[in-house]
Order: structure tokens, then C-alpha cells, then sequence
């Protein structure tokens, strides 16, 4: 389940909720309090059953219960909507009914990128490809990401070491919803194939879990092909395993911009 379907729509349910105790003559208080509740504790079987990152966690148990205040404050009067409410909780009202439409563009741009369009404005080079950001729970961020250097300065090492030079064909330029042929070379210092490795091709989006592996084929002259499943449009990381038996299998991550 997506983050924006847990944001917004607990959001939402919340504001349901609310109403449905209202209706149920509860008081303005107690349906608040009943709706944040209800719509947390359903929140927190989700997080043991998923394990979202701690900053994930806690947009949503800010989210829901201030709904469930601002309609509270909202609907305080003792008839219906409060027409002499103190302009503080309409202010407040405003400013999360501006913060609410905040999440939801970034969490679009994130997922599915600036149009071309508007990024173009103010965004160099933004004609040259949609432009992504990152946003909590779409483009999770933990202490892993603090290993990708020294991950990648140790790749790099272990390849020079065995004298590999890896080429790989496909990953430029993929479009959306089409599978993608993929074709890995490994060469040695004298320039010769590598034959006698194991390939793997995995996939996943940033800060995922990666997809099950998936084994390219070998041609017998050096060539690893494959393909990549129709893939959305967005940022994805591609990761790539050489093994060869008796040693250590060595993982390259290359990042993919699908349009």
C-alpha cells in the first residue's frame, strides 16, 4: 500500500469516522477523539505488519489526529458548523488545507516526476528529462544510505582487482509500460570475455526492497541479454550481480529514469 493512499486516505477515513459518530449523537469531543483513535490504532497494525521508516510513521500519526482537531475546533458550536468561530482555528484550518495539497504534489512529483512543462520555467536542463524528487515513504531514506559511497568505492576496488571492465546496453533511455532488453559484457585485462559468471538482474524503486532475481542468459561469447519487466514511469535502481563459483559475487547499482 502506497503512501499516499495511507496518508490521504486515513485522512479521509478519519473525517468519516467523525461524522459517523456525530451521527451517532456522540459529542463533538468524543467523536474526534473516537475518529483519531480508531484511525491510528488501525495505522499502527499496518506499521508491524510493513515496518514503514520511522519519518513515514510519523507524517501519519500527525496527520490523522489533526483532522480529527480541526474538525473538531471546526465543528465546536453547539448547532451544526460554528459560525462565530475565532479566526486562530479557521487560520489553522487554512494552513493544513495548504499543507495537505503540499503532500500530495510532492508525493506526485516524487512517484511520477515535475511535468516538462512547468519544470522548464525556472528548472536548467529540465528539457532534457522529467524531473523527480524525493519525498518520505516514496523515496525511503535510512542509515543504508550513508554505505552507498563507500559501497560503491568498494565495488569499484573489487573490480579492478579481477581486472573486469562491465558494459551494459538498455538502461539509457526505457519507456514506460514496455519491457526493456538488457544485454551485460564482461571483458579482462587482455580485453577477452568473461564467460563462466552467473548474471543477475534485479530491480526495485529507490529505497525498496529489491525484486526477486532474475538470471540473464549467457551467449557463450561473453554476452549476458535479458530483458526488464514494462516498468512505470519514475526513478528506479537496477542492481546487478556478477558471481562466479568459488568467489565473492560483486553488485553494481545503476540508476534508471523511466519516461
Amino acid at each position: 500500500m502506497n503512501l499516499f493512499v495511507t496518508l490521504f486516505g486515513g485522512m479521509l477515513a478519519t473525517a468519516l469516522l467523525y461524522a459517523l459518530g456525530r451521527r451517532l449523537r456522540l459529542s463533538n469531543f468524543w467523536a474526534a477523539v473516537s475518529a483519531a483513535g480508531l484511525t491510528v490504532s488501525a495505522y499502527l497494525a499496518h506499521v508491524v505488519l510493513h515496518r514503514p521508516g520511522l519519518d513515514v510513521i510519523t507524517l501519519h500519526l500527525v496527520a490523522y489526529p489533526t483532522i480529527a482537531l480541526l474538525l473538531n475546533q471546526l465543528y465546536g458550536g453547539r448547532t451544526g458548523l460554528a459560525r462565530n468561530v475565532h479566526w486562530v482555528p479557521k487560520l489553522l484550518l487554512a494552513f493544513f488545507a495548504v499543507l495537505t495539497v503540499l503532500y500530495g504534489g510532492f508525493i506526485y512529483v516524487a512517484a511520477h516526476g515535475l511535468p516538462q512543462w512547468l519544470a522548464a520555467w525556472w528548472l536548467p536542463h529540465a528539457r532534457d528529462g522529467r524531473v523527480y524528487t524525493g519525498f518520505a515513504g516514496v523515496v525511503e531514506h535510512d542509515r543504508g544510505a550513508a554505505k552507498v559511497i563507500a559501497t560503491h568505492m568498494r565495488t569499484e576496488q573489487r573490480l579492478a582487482e579481477r581486472g573486469w571492465r562491465v558494459e551494459i546496453e538498455g538502461l539509457r533511455a526505457p519507456r514506460a509500460g514496455q519491457p526493456q532488453p538488457v544485454r551485460v559484457r564482461v571483458t579482462d585485462r587482455q580485453d577477452l570475455a568473461v564467460t563462466d559468471l552467473a548474471v543477475k538482474l534485479q530491480w526495485a524503486r529507490p529505497g525498496q526492497r529489491p525484486s526477486a532475481a532474475v538470471e540473464l542468459a549467457a551467449d557463450g561469447h561473453g554476452d549476458y541479454r535479458g530483458s526488464l519487466p514494462p516498468l512505470p514511469a519514475g526513478g528506479w535502481v537496477v542492481y546487478l550481480s556478477l558471481e562466479r563459483s568459488g568467489a565473492d559475487p560483486i553488485r553494481l547499482e545503476h540508476s534508471l529514469l523511466v519516461h
